[in-house]
């Protein structure tokens, strides 16, 4: 039962029902508790943290994940731990709490790197990238960027999530040849055509449903 309320929320969450999600997570949290099943716990913990974050309830996700990292922690959970690392990175940032979000990403970032955990990288580079950016440090968001970007071959890919998109603006912002230099920097090789067409491309104007 616990499982299947569990899984009941994953869909609600992933069809915008987020209030219908948070109840599916109490009634499996209710049993996990109750069962003292401490990994079923620290996975709802996390997911309702993640349900408190999306409806803007930050202090309440950070509560949710720290709940989650302790049992994470205990149990030597290393992919989980980064997760919810790379979570409390997220809330931290959003909060103002700049160095500490820092330091979230960072230790995902051991974890995951250590792991070979691409997509979990890339997320988190995207985020250092928006961090850096948002320090006004563009020379460090840019270096972020192109290694969210540099991980896969495929442009754009999915797991790179805002990276790619911070890339452009900030090769519009900086010019190609910085980039060019970023790149060669970080990968060992030449920029690919690919990504420079990408970036110098004019973005996609926003689907307002007009015809």
């Amino acid at each position: 039962m616990a499982g299947t309320y569990h899984e009941l929320g994953v869909v609600a969450q992933e069809r915008g029902r987020l209030e219908g999600a948070e109840d599916w997570y109490r009634k499996s949290l209710t049993i996990t508790e109750d069962l003292g099943d401490r990994p079923g716990m620290a996975g709802t913990y996390h997911e309702l943290g993640i349900v408190a974050q999306e409806r803007g309830r930050l202090e309440e996700a950070e509560d949710w994940y720290r709940k989650s990292l302790t049992i994470k922690e205990d149990l030597g959970n290393r992919p989980g731990m980064a997760g919810t690392y790379h979570e409390l990175g997220i809330v931290a940032q959003r909060r103002g709490r700049l160095e500490e979000a820092e330091d979230w990403y960072r230790k995902s970032l051991t974890i995951t790197e250590d792991l070979g955990n691409r997509p979990v990288m890339a997320l988190t580079y995207a985020q250092l990238g928006l961090h850096a950016e948002a320090g006004d440090d563009t020379a460090r968001a840019l270096v972020w960027a192109v290694k969210c970007v540099a991980l896969f071959d495929e442009v754009p890919h999915s797991m790179t999530g805002r990276g790619l998109d911070q890339l452009r603006r900030l090769t519009q912002r900086l010019g190609i040849e910085v980039l060019e230099r970023a790149w060669q920097q970080e990968t060992g090789s030449p920029l690919p055509s690919v990504v420079r067409a990408y970036v110098l491309a004019e973005p996609d104007p926003p689907n307002d449903g007009a015809n």
